[in-house]
């Protein structure tokens, strides 16, 4: 998959950046990477584990590998994992981790948004933490500017302007709105921010993060 980017890229100026899939607790990830690695666009690697996996001697061996090859990781994790996430952050200052899909709510309830709340909140405290603000419609399939205003919101605010990037989670999401009824929402829920700290969430995070 990751060659046939590439070649896509090479051929059309697209994409720009390409997170690959690898299991970071394979025996023979470092040879895995490495073959990601021979194709310029990489940036990152995006590991679908799920489960308790985050403290997991093999998976850290396998993360710790990221720093070698100048990668980050996007983290699909919910709040009940987010501290362990923060002590990995810790644990590995130098790799930039993404939070994947808003911290993936699964429920819109009082109780739940509180503790998912929190748990953003903990996850943003490592300086090497970032969240991608995505993929609400997967668990909000009738979703409205006002029902995903208070994530988006509350994500900026833990994480901080600078800490932010916009995704559409395309072509998930097509199963429950156009792409323009994205973007257009994020564009209202943020449009008291400075024009500057606007362009920051939709496109300039994104460029230094993944150096494109």
């Amino acid at each position: 998959e990751t060659e046939w980017l590439q070649e896509a890229a090479d051929r059309t100026g697209f994409p720009r950046g390409i997170v690959a899939y690898a299991d970071l607790r394979e025996p023979d990830v470092d040879d895995m990477l490495a073959r990601h690695a021979e194709y310029p666009l990489l940036r990152g690697i995006r590991d679908f584990s799920y489960g308790d996996y985050l403290t997991v001697p093999e998976f850290h061996r396998g993360f710790a590998l990221l720093e070698k090859y100048n990668l980050s990781a996007n983290m699909s994790v919910q709040w009940q994992e987010m501290e362990k996430l923060r002590d990995l952050a810790g644990k590995f200052p130098n790799i930039k981790m993404l939070v994947d899909h808003t911290g993936l709510p699964a429920e819109r309830n009082d109780e739940y948004f509180a503790k998912w709340k929190q748990g953003m909140v903990t996850a943003a405290k490592p300086d090497n933490t970032v969240c991608k603000i995505s993929g609400l419609g997967m668990s909000d399939n009738d979703w409205t500017v006002d029902s995903i205003r208070p994530f988006v919101l509350h994500c900026i605010e833990s994480f901080g302007v600078d800490r932010c990037i916009f995704g559409t989670n395309w072509p998930v999401d097509s199963l429950f709105s156009g792409y323009d009824d994205i973007v257009d929402a994020y564009t209202e829920i943020i449009s008291d921010f400075s024009e500057d700290e606007q362009i920051a969430m939709f496109s300039r995070n994104s460029e230094l993060l993944y150096n494109i």
